[in-house]
């Protein structure tokens, strides 16, 4: 009976844990009103993006919040958490910590709980010491983009995995919990006399300028209305919403209408990213049945023909074992990138922006805002798209704007169809040198490096909505290309020789046929002496 006692017993003990947690919790959160709950705003993305690039949106060195926090393979970075919050408090509130911050968090541990939209299996003091240390480390680099002085570690700012890792979406943590943090270190200090309102202008003020310096997606901020930007839910929120529209975000209009929510989130991507189609089988017939069967008479009459037949038909044998196949291939290839067949290279109907501009003369200038000014002007021919500033970070900011805009329960995926649109237009590092020699792309990063990077990121499923400004863009721009007599011409013959190929084919083996006739009746009836005789008399 003993072994089977000691087997039962970490069951039993576990059971009677989880019991009393969750009575415990049962009884305080029974008077907690689920309106004033703050939305879920920190998601966790799926396994089904996360295999395709872990790297993307897994963190690598920094872990920030309760997703990552305790992975071994980034607790390395602990002893610069801790150092951090040296750096933003004083002797009094270090000795004072678990009274000014762990205290208060604890106080808000549902509306912390209530932001991540996975289960956190962790007590009150677990939860607020990782928010609390996570938080202070974030308020230290942020203030550091601000505030340069001799005392700041250069090296994380320098440091491209750390802020890459900072804009993880898993990585986010709720401005609630900022400001609860920020505010928890200033109570002390008798001289702060700001109230809440300024609290939250001077924590948005700090996000904006870390947003600016790291955004892919250069935006205007207009730093005489700073007071007029809605908070925003974590950093990763603001700068997706300075890129899509920061006219609606400064008026507060997208407190109402973008609800988050985090249940729909794994049906939701299913939808919104669609793998790499399979190849066309749209032709019924196989194209190579004419070659092959061309290559079966050749052999034939070689066998049983003249040595005169032999002579003629060696070329021909030549010209049939050319790759037509492969050739047509190639057209076809061509076709993708004018804007045809774009479904099996998975990008939008549209060409690329050297197309563009060697066959329609459409060029792209740059502007600085939000991708809702992107627009095509058909008398000056020019695409105009916001400047881009595209670094090594800059490919895993874009993957977890996307990741988080498809989170969204009431989103209209204007950030999927900008990607969409740079997708599409960006196929060679050509297209990237004319985009840098005309603004709109800029930074460090290689041309072909950038190329690499578009093409590497599948197209998102976005419904047709016509009164989106890029699809309105997308549909002027193929427009007005299609008036082109140059790009109409090629496209036509482009057209229509693949069309025609099996005709071609049938259509030289009955010439071939035919001369293969006349020179084996000339061969038989000795045309050359009737020949002569004519030219005698």
């Amino acid at each position: 009976m003993e072994p089977h006692s000691s087997g039962t017993t970490p069951l039993s003990l576990n059971t009677k844990n989880w019991v009393e947690r969750i009575s415990n919790i049962f009884r305080k959160e029974i008077a907690i009103n689920i309106d004033h709950l703050p939305p879920v705003c920190v998601f966790e993305v799926p396994k089904m993006l996360t295999v395709q690039n872990p790297e993307a949106y897994t963190p690598q060195l920094l872990a920030l919040g309760p997703y990552h926090h305790l992975r071994p393979e980034v607790y390395q970075m602990e002893r610069y958490k801790l150092a951090a919050i040296k750096e933003i408090s004083t002797p009094e509130q270090i000795f004072n910590f678990q009274h000014l911050v762990i205290n208060k968090l604890k106080e808000i541990d549902p509306h912390t709980r209530a932001s991540y939209n996975k289960f956190l299996d962790y007590d009150q003091d677990t939860l607020a010491w990782i928010i609390a240390i996570d938080g202070c480390f974030f308020l230290h680099v942020a203030r550091s983009f601000v505030v340069h002085d001799e005392a700041t570690d250069k090296r994380l700012l320098e440091n491209t995995i750390v802020i890459r890792d900072m804009m993880m979406l898993e990585n986010q943590i709720p401005f609630i919990l900022l400001k609860k943090i920020r505010k928890s270190l200033r109570v002390s200090n008798k001289n702060d006399d700001s109230n809440e309102g300024e609290e939250d202008i001077e924590l948005i003020s700090l996000l904006l300028q870390f947003c600016e310096a790291q955004s892919p997606v250069k935006f205007f901020i207009d730093q005489t209305n700073e007071d007029s930007y809605r908070r925003p839910l974590h950093l990763l929120d603001l700068m997706y919403h300075m890129i899509v529209n920061v006219s609606k975000y400064m008026s507060g209009s997208l407190l109402e209408n973008l609800s988050i929510q985090g249940v729909p989130l794994y049906s939701k991507f299913r939808n919104s990213l669609i793998s790499s189609s399979s190849t066309s089988s749209s032709d019924k017939e196989d194209p190579n049945v004419v070659h092959n069967n061309l290559e079966t008479i050749l052999e034939l009459v070689e066998s049983f023909g003249t040595k005169r037949t032999q002579a003629v038909i060696r070329p021909v044998q030549i010209i049939s074992s050319i790759p037509w196949s492969t050739i047509s291939g190639l057209f076809r290839k061509a076709n993708l990138r004018m804007g045809e067949g774009n479904s099996e290279n998975n990008e939008i109907a549209i060409p690329s922006v050297s197309h563009l501009w060697r066959y329609a003369k459409v060029q792209c200038k740059p502007f600085i805002g939000s991708i809702n000014q992107i627009k095509f002007v058909d008398k000056e021919a020019t695409l105009y798209l916001p400047v881009m500033n595209l670094n090594a970070s800059s490919e895993v900011i874009l993957r977890n704007l996307v990741a988080y805009e498809a989170a969204m329960s009431k989103s209209t995926l204007e950030f999927a169809r900008y990607i969409n649109l740079m997708n599409g237009i960006i196929d060679t590092a050509e297209d990237v040198k004319l985009l840098k020699q005309n603004g709109v792309i800029k930074g460090s990063l290689m041309d072909d490096e950038i190329a690499d990077q578009f093409n590497g990121m599948k197209r998102c499923y976005t419904s047709s909505d016509q009164k989106s400004n890029i699809e309105i863009a997308i549909q002027k721009v193929n427009k007005f290309c299609d008036k082109k007599l140059l790009v109409w011409t090629i496209r036509g013959l482009k057209r229509n020789l693949y069309a025609s190929r099996k005709y071609l084919a049938l259509i030289s083996t009955v010439a071939l046929l035919v001369v293969l006739s006349m020179l084996t009746f000339c061969e038989f009836y000795q045309c050359s002496k009737i020949w002569s005789f004519n030219n005698e008399s």
